[in-house]
Order: structure tokens, then C-alpha cells, then sequence
């Protein structure tokens, strides 16, 4: 892709703003036009980029920009076998790179005979181009190198892990990697189920939000070091007992971030859920929205108050054991 484009010839001022307006994809195309549209694009871009970078494997590895509930797609790479009769070569850091534009979906598509090593490429290419990090990973089973890659390749940590496809099984060491590894802030999630006998004997790191699809394995003892503001677990072991442990600490001052937390529990009993505990029974409808902007309705509730004056409400759900803690007042996490 050589060719001069009518653009470049607009003045400094309105140049900017037409960039700053178009979008990942667009930028990023434009830039495979020319050393002149690259360099164009990296002096007159928008300095802060509100939107997170991420790498994501699927299907195929592919970048993605994401701003809260909104993302961007910009660029795939996938195999020889996906080229096509439109298919064109372009530079991209000194490497001639296969690149088909996707009209219908309005993205870049590469062709890599080594899709790990077009991801590596790609990834190096963006984040130099609009000078930012990785701020996401998103990777299967298969895919867990990309922990270490990305830690290996950047001084700044991500921000948001998620660990896919539920169909699959973890080993000990690549959960363990997983939830010791992974310098996530914001967010946490992960959907394979854990190995047999399943244990974690260390702390957990500081979380806005960590979501486990089977936390059978997280024990009482697990919960008490939890540093989180949301915490799910949509299938645990925990029992009536393990939650009031859990409640009489944060009524202690424990877990002091605590927005929300939400589990499955064993066998639920409300007399050992509440023992030697006062709360007081709420029966109005009320409407609480999570850190993560997850809406929640309680056509009752069970509140206790800390010493402090903060109140937490108890919500559950029968008859799948179903519980819910949030704690007034709410905060959204804008990532």
C-alpha cells in the first residue's frame, strides 16, 4: 500500500481532529499506507487514549480496543489458508505481512504461517504506533504463554485477565500461574474448572473484581485473604457456616474494599448463616448495581452494620443456595 492520500495535504489543526475521530482500525490501516501516513499518525494522535488494548485468542489472535462496554476490533491474524484473491502485501516493522481488509466487519485480517509470531509482530506494530501497553489478555488453556509474554514484554501490568472456555481443565501449576501470576487490578475471570483437589495456599493479589465459573475449590480460609470488591463464585463448596465466618470478619473490619460478593452455597441455613450476628430483616424492593455496573433487585434482604456505620445487605436465593453480600454504599469502576 503506496499511495498519496488527498488527507495528508489538509492543514495541521483539522488534520488532528479528523484523526482523533477516526477509528482504531481506520488509523491502523492508514498507517500500512506509507512511512509518511505512520509517522502522520503518531505526531498528530491523541496523547491519552481512553480505551484499553487487548489481545485476545479465539479462533484466531486479534487486537481489540475496549472502553467499557464498547470495543473495537482492529486487527486478526489467521493463517495462509484464509487468503484470498483481494489479499495484499504490506510493511509492518520491516516484515512483508499478508493483509486482507475486511470490508463487512471493517477490519484488518493478516495471514501468518506462524499465527503466535504474527500476534507478536502485530502486537508490537500497534502498541508503537499509538504508543500505549497491553492492558488485556483474553486466552484459552492453550494459550496461558501469553501470561508471561505479555509480563516479559512491558514494565506496566494488565489491568483485565480472562481465562475461556469452560470445556477445558486446568492443570495444578497452570491455575496456580493463573491466579498468582497474573498482575491483574481491575479484573480477573476465569471459566475452566479446576483440577481434582484443587488447592491455593497463598494470598490472594489486591482485585477490583475476580470471577471464578467453578470456585469449589476456594475454602473459608481462601475467602478471609481475598482483597477484592467483587468477588463471584458461581459454584463453590462454601457453607451456611464458611459465610458467617466471613460475615462476623467484615463486620470486624475485615475486607475493607468489599463492594460485592456472590456464591453458591451448600446446603443453606439461615439460623447458622446469621448466628450471633443482628441483622435486621428488609422487606422493600431495592435495587443494587455492582462495581462492574451488574444490576441487582431485592425484593428483601437481611442488612447488618459494622461499627463503622457502613451496612451490608444479605440477599439469597433458594432453592439453588444462592447468596448474595453487597455493601452500601455502591461505586462503579469505570475501566
Amino acid at each position: 500500500m503506496t499511495s498519496s492520500l488527498p488527507l495528508l495535504c489538509v492543514p495541521y489543526v483539522p488534520l488532528k481532529k479528523i484523526i482523533d475521530f477516526m477509528e482504531f482500525s481506520s488509523l491502523v490501516s492508514m498507517s500500512l499506507c506509507s512511512q509518511k501516513c505512520q509517522t502522520v499518525i503518531k505526531t498528530y494522535r491523541r496523547k491519552s487514549i481512553d480505551w484499553r488494548l487487548y489481545v485476545s485468542c479465539f479462533t484466531h489472535f486479534f487486537l481489540s480496543f475496549h472502553k467499557f462496554c464498547h470495543h473495537q476490533f482492529v486487527v486478526v491474524a489467521s493463517g495462509l489458508q484464509k487468503m484470498t484473491n483481494k489479499t495484499r502485501f504490506v510493511e509492518m516493522n520491516g516484515q512483508n505481512v499478508a493483509l486482507t481488509v475486511n470490508e463487512e466487519k471493517g477490519i484488518l485480517e493478516t495471514h501468518w504461517k506462524d499465527e503466535v509470531n504474527g500476534l507478536k509482530i502485530l502486537t508490537d506494530y500497534v502498541t508503537q504506533l499509538f504508543n500505549i501497553d497491553v492492558l488485556g489478555i483474553t486466552f484459552n488453556r492453550k494459550n496461558i504463554w501469553m501470561i508471561d509474554w505479555v509480563n516479559s514484554r512491558q514494565q506496566s501490568h494488565v489491568t483485565s485477565v480472562y481465562c475461556e472456555d469452560w470445556k477445558d481443565t486446568l492443570t495444578e501449576d497452570e491455575l496456580t500461574h493463573i491466579l498468582r501470576d497474573c498482575p491483574a487490578s481491575f479484573q480477573t475471570t476465569i471459566y475452566p474448572s479446576p483440577p481434582p483437589n484443587f488447592q491455593f495456599r497463598e494470598n490472594f493479589r489486591s482485585i477490583d473484581s475476580l470471577s471464578i465459573r467453578d470456585g469449589s475449590w476456594v475454602t473459608i480460609d481462601n475467602l478471609l485473604t481475598m482483597d477484592g470488591r467483587e468477588i463471584m463464585l458461581f459454584k463453590s463448596s462454601l457453607t451456611s457456616i464458611n459465610i458467617n465466618t466471613f460475615l462476623k470478619h467484615w463486620l470486624a473490619g475485615g475486607s475493607p474494599r468489599l463492594k460485592l460478593f456472590s456464591a453458591k452455597t451448600v446446603n443453606l441455613d439461615l439460623d447458622a448463616l446469621f448466628a450471633d450476628i443482628n441483622v435486621v430483616l428488609v422487606e422493600s424492593l431495592r435495587q443494587y448495581t455492582s462495581p462492574s455496573q451488574i444490576k441487582y433487585r431485592f425484593s428483601f434482604g437481611y442488612d447488618l452494620r459494622r461499627k463503622d456505620g457502613v451496612t451490608a445487605t444479605v440477599h439469597y436465593y433458594r432453592p439453588d443456595g444462592g447468596i448474595i453480600i453487597a455493601v452500601w454504599p455502591e461505586i462503579v469502576c469505570y475501566h
